[in-house]
This record gives structure tokens, sequence and C-alpha cells, in this order.
């Protein structure tokens, strides 16, 4: 356990920490160089970019492991649903400590939770008990929408009568409306969940947003994505000039492209930031969602131990001597097993670790066209085109194949 120490001459700040779906890599660079994201295209040239941060295979495993700063195996976790096989069963959430517990200042999450099954939800994601001190105050919908126009929002504060609203408009919208809100307000730490851009793709509202666009139609993600775009920049933007620190991360990679895999194209995914004192530019450092528990936290002023898993990248962020560093991540590992709220299955659970340079996949139930093990060098072949465990290793590759069948037993 490393101690988190953020008490300094900067002080707490406010975070906004946003998250997107089914946005991978390869999507957003499209739309950036189509013009289908003008505002985050404006943006960029001044955002801290970590370029090799690994998200998870599917929605609610990315969410788990932020919710709780632990990786998928652990018993406070146990979220490592993959695709298609998805175990849900009884399962109100996470029981490990959450990024909410004890933090300062009023929390308030925003859009899709995609956490619970059963009874509990939504009350649970305000709850405050021996057990769990969650959010303050909720609105948005359970898990992913059959339309963006009709759906069901859940609007709960804690001690107060839930409220389930049944709204005709667009969601994107309506998770936008109440973030802005609470920026107005100054909530000290705004967790917002956009379910764009994943399916169900429908068409934008047609009422001039943003103002003189055209949709161009180019593919089932570019028109939902354009729209999320612009409501982003207002976010960003006011977020900024509210002095939040702003966190924007995509959950994994975009369906059709990667995602419930354990390819790069699958869990390598944007991770952005913004802010007063953050220094823009590309990072190389290795981040993994489980870090954004932590660094949300210490970026909150909290002064305690965090979960095993999650390493802070605060002072990187804010490149600061003022803030107490953690110790850089060697390695980055993912992790997907049919199950929510159960421990893996040995002889299903899919696994994967890197390092800056080297990539382990085992695939204990590997398909016909899979293979169970494979070692990749990402310099050389960031396609995942070679696996070299089918030739003859270097001393070199050697030399990673060890360390990181260390790192994964770990």
């Amino acid at each position: 356990m490393v101690a988190c120490n953020s008490e300094s001459k900067l002080g707490p700040r406010k975070v906004l920490l946003i998250d997107i779906d089914d946005v991978g890599w390869p999507l957003l660079e499209e739309c950036l160089a189509l013009g289908d994201a003008p505002e985050l295209a404006a943006l960029r040239p001044h955002a801290r970019e970590y370029c090799n941060f690994w998200a998870a295979p599917v929605c609610s495993v990315f969410r788990a492991k932020v919710l709780t700063g632990l990786e998928s195996f652990r018993p406070g976790n146990s979220v490592g649903a993959n695709v298609p096989s998805n175990n849900m069963g009884p399962f109100p959430g996470p029981s490990g400590m959450w990024i909410t517990d004890g933090l300062p200042g009023r929390r308030t999450k925003r859009g899709k939770w995609h956490l619970s099954a059963g009874s509990g939800w939504p009350e649970l994601v305000v709850e405050r008990t021996v057990a769990r001190d969650a959010y303050d105050e909720y609105s948005g919908p359970k898990g992913n929408l059959q339309s963006y126009h009709e759906w069901t929002c859940a609007r709960v504060r804690r001690g107060e009568p839930t409220q389930l609203v049944e709204q005709r408009e667009f969601a994107t919208n309506v998770t936008a409306a109440d973030v802005q809100d609470d920026i107005a307000k100054g909530v000290e730490f705004i967790h917002a969940s956009f379910n764009a851009p994943h399916a169900p793709h429908n068409l934008p509202p047609p009422a001039n947003e943003p103002p003189g666009v055209t949709y161009p139609g180019r593919s089932r993600y570019s028109d939902l994505f354009r729209h999320l775009d612009w409501r982003l920049g207002e976010l960003v933007r006011r977020a900024i000039d509210a002095d939040y620190v702003v966190l924007l991360a995509c959950d994994n990679g975009t369906s059709g492209e990667g995602k419930g895999s354990l390819a790069e194209v699958g869990v390598h995914t944007p991770l952005l930031a913004w802010g007063r004192g953050v220094a823009s530019g590309r990072s190389e450092r290795l981040v993994s969602a489980v870090d954004l528990w932590s660094t949300v936290r210490q970026l909150r002023g909290v002064v305690e131990p965090s979960p095993e898993d999650s390493l802070s990248f605060a002072s990187d962020l804010l490149a600061s001597d003022a803030i107490l560093a953690f110790r850089e991540r060697a390695f980055l590992r993912v992790d997907a097993f049919p199950s929510y709220g159960i421990a893996p299955d040995p002889t299903k659970w899919r696994r994967a670790v890197r390092d800056v340079r080297w990539k382990l996949v085992e695939l204990p139930d590997a398909d016909e066209d899979e293979a169970p093990r494979a070692l990749y060098d990402l310099r050389a072949d960031p396609g995942e085109r070679e696996n070299l465990l089918e030739k003859g290793l270097s001393a070199e590759a050697q030399a990673a194949l060890a360390a990181l069948t260390a790192a994964l037993g770990a």
C-alpha cells in the first residue's frame, strides 16, 4: 500500500471525471481526421494525453475498476464479464471501497450506471452505510438504452425518495444539462458517464445542435459522436473556467472494432485531461483505469492508503513536486471472465499484461482461430499480427516473457 498525500500549496482541486462509451483510438482518430470532432480537435493541443492507457474489454468492467480501484479479479471488484458470456445474476455492485468513500465535498454521479442487476438500484448509488459511502446525488439510466429519445431516467438524492422519469429528451442532452448544473453549483466531484456513442445509433435532435451542423451519416457512430463532441466541448470549457481538473476517458474499444477482446483495439483507449496547472502534451506513462480511483482522490486532497492496484498519476498530471508522487506503473493488465460478483473460473479467465513494449495474452478457453498464449512486441508490431511464441525467442523476448508471466501471476 502506498500513501497518498496531496496536502500541498496546490490545495484540493475540484474534479470532473467523464467517461464515454465505445470509443477506441481508431474511432477517435477517424472522427478527428474527418471533422466529426471539431471541439475535441480544438481542445486536444491543450490536453495532457496519456498514450498508454488501458481501460477494459467492456463497459461494466471499466466502471467497476474506476469505482473500486481494484483489478477485476479482486474480491472487492469481481466484475469481469466478457462478450458474449455475461452471467449477471443478482448483483448490487462491487463491494470494495468506492471512489467516493470519505471524499470531501459534494459528489454527484450523472448518466449511465451499468453496474447492478436485480434489486437495489438506484438507491445504492447514493447510500451511506457502514459498508458503503456512495455519491450524494444520481441521475441517469440503469444501463444501455433502447432509444436515446425515449428512456427511463432515475433521479435520487441521499435521504429522499427516488423518482423514475420517463424521458423524451435526448439522453446526451439530459446528462450534459445535469453536469452543467453541477458545475454551476461548484460540486466538488462530478462523475459523468455518457451512453453515447454506444448503440442504438439514433439520429441526434434536429434542433440545430450544434448550430449549423450537418450530420454526415458516414457511419453508425459518426452522427452520435458529432453531437457528443459538441456537448463535451461545452462541458470541458465550462469546467476549466470554473477551475476543475477535467479527466476524459473512454471505457473500451469500439463495437465491431475490438470491443470485448484483449487486443489493443479493445482495451487501449483515449485518456485526456485539462485544467489549471495540467501539463499539456503527450505522456508515454502506463496508466490503468484503476489509477483513476487514487488520482481523483489525491486531487481532492485525500490522505490515506490506496487499494493495492491503484497508482495515482496526479503528480504527472499537474507536473508538480508539491504532490507526493506514486511509483510509476511497470505493467498494465486486463481480465475478462463471464461473471459478476463471482471469482473467475481459471478455465475461462482471459488475461493480458503489458509493459511499455511487450504484451502477453493468455486465453485458456481460446477459440479455434485464437492462440491460447501469445507474446507481442508492440513496438515492432502494434497491430499484434505476429505471435512470437510461434517462433524462436530472442534473449530479450525471453526475458520479457518471464517478467510478464510473473506480473500476471501477481
